[in-house]
């Protein structure tokens, strides 16, 4: 049962969370005394203004908590209705976990697929398997401008990105008839770099997400 509206997987309104907990003091005093406790704009809350409603004024200020952050404000209410909303948030983020660990199971298992399909091509061209991992760190490398991190500790978005390049790679390897471990060595690299590129542009760096827990060890 939904208590309190989560948006995005993981932002919570101040003001639902405010009527959930039957919070007697106006909203604007009362999230304001809340924030004051530390909590920093921009990590841990997020803030803007709302359209003007049809009877004009201006326009109002919205919060929006992290789930942490919303679990924090619960917990200084000091009351049956906080115990309530922080429970219920800690058993969302369980359910957000499980769902995220089971999306990442099925893109590193996508990744592995196409992986070994570009290795049955490269093994079917005279190369051999040592070829083919370093054709593939070698992409790799650049996707992370420097050294990569292992597969198996990329989260989905950077398991999805290597992928889509790997399934470039071997694409165009077949479309352009390529045969040399130079030659694909470059097409590799340049298909990285181009997911690099994509993902830079969005505002993700590679390099500087954090490598989550081995997919692997989870799976067993």
């Amino acid at each position: 049962m939904e208590l309190i509206k989560i948006y995005q997987g993981n932002l919570v309104d101040a003001r639902d969370l405010w009527e959930f907990l039957e919070v007697k003091t106006q909203f604007n005093k009362w999230i304001g005394r809340m924030l004051d406790y530390g909590f920093e704009e921009g990590k841990e809350f997020w803030t803007n203004l709302s359209k003007t409603s049809v009877q004009g004024g201006r326009p109002g200020k919205e919060y929006f908590l992290s789930i942490q952050t919303a679990k924090e404000i619960c917990m200084l209410q000091r009351n049956e209705k906080g115990k309530e909303a922080r429970k219920y948030f800690i058993q969302a983020e369980e359910t957000l976990k499980q769902l995220n660990e089971s999306k990442r199971f099925a893109a590193f298992n996508k990744l592995e697929t196409s992986k070994q399909k570009f290795k049955e091509t490269i093994l079917s061209l005279g190369l051999s398997d040592q070829d083919y991992i370093q054709i593939d760190f070698s992409g790799r490398r650049v996707l992370f401008n420097g050294t990569p991190i292992e597969d198996e500790q990329l989260n989905r978005v950077l398991l999805v990105s290597r992928d889509l390049a790997t399934e470039m790679s071997h694409y165009n390897t077949l479309k352009k008839g390529l045969a040399s471990k130079k030659d694909i060595t470059e097409e590799t690299e340049k298909n990285h770099a181009e997911i690099r590129n994509t993902l830079m542009e969005r505002g993700i760096t590679p390099e500087e997400l954090s490598p989550e827990e081995d997919i692997k060890r989870l799976k067993n």
